[in-house]
């Protein structure tokens, strides 16, 4: 797996923020890993860990 996103890259708003995620998005599917479920982040003590749902919505 390669990636260009590293942690020095700046997220500073949550339009960067939703753009990001609408790309981590879209390559999971295009590579076909099902992003729907739930996920855990756990940043092993550097900040607060997370949960993320992602949900397909209806037409």
């Amino acid at each position: 797996m390669t990636t260009d996103f590293t942690a020095d890259d700046e997220i500073s708003s949550t339009d960067e923020f939703e753009a990001a995620l609408g790309r981590l998005i879209l390559a999971a599917m295009e590579n076909g890993v099902d992003p729907r479920g739930t996920w855990e982040y756990r940043t092993d003590g550097a900040d607060s860990d997370v949960e993320v749902m992602v949900v397909e919505l209806a037409d």
